[in-house]
């Protein structure tokens, strides 16, 4: 990654901090979706600079990181993010330091549904009744996650869910794609 813009979260004593979180993430995530490659991806990567899962934490930025200079520009966050002013700062696009401290992949981790969801999706592919279904899950215990985590709302069916976010540090930079939400498995970014 050669260049990145950094948003910081502006404190408010008025709106809690996660809350400012889910609206500008939403926002990057419909910017990002708007700007996908052709194959459904998007060249663009978000880190977490102060990300700290013992404090269940993600911190005040998010950097959004790209390996050319136009991807960014042709992304108009000042657009997606007009109504969000009072609220974040952005940067202009700079250039990643020579020197950084490392490199990390931030993921998607999906934790399996509750009791009801698997239990639905169980009676519909086996053809069997809820109740029958429910009865298969009944010593059931609901994933529990300490990972920092985005409420956000899908705009396809409206549900909202938590987008749970792990950092795994990697000894190498790792080239790819990332999702629309600027997450990877695979793809790295750099840690400064």
């Amino acid at each position: 990654m050669k260049y990145y813009r950094e948003i910081s979260l502006l404190p408010n004593t008025d709106i809690a901090l996660y809350f400012i979180w889910q609206k500008l993430f939403q926002q990057i995530h419909l910017a990002l979706a708007e700007n996908k490659s052709a194959d459904k991806a998007s060249d663009i990567g978000v880190g977490f600079p102060g990300y700290d899962a013992v404090k269940f934490a993600l911190g005040t930025k998010l950097r959004l990181f790209t390996e050319n200079e136009q991807v960014l520009e042709q992304m108009q966050c000042e657009k997606w993010l007009n109504r969000l002013s009072d609220y974040v700062h952005m940067s202009s696009i700079k250039p990643v330091p020579e020197k950084v401290t490392g490199h990390a992949c931030f993921k998607h981790i999906k934790l399996k549904g509750n009791k009801e969801k698997l239990a639905r999706r169980r009676a519909k592919r086996k053809g069997e009744k809820l109740q029958q279904a429910l009865s298969h899950f009944a010593d059931y215990e609901e994933p529990q996650s300490k990972l920092p985590f985005i409420n956000m709302t899908s705009l396809t069916n409206g549900q909202n869910f938590r987008l749970f976010i792990e950092k795994q540090a990697k000894e190498q930079p790792q080239t790819g794609s990332f999702s629309c939400y600027g997450l990877s498995n695979t793809t790295t970014v750099p840690l400064f």
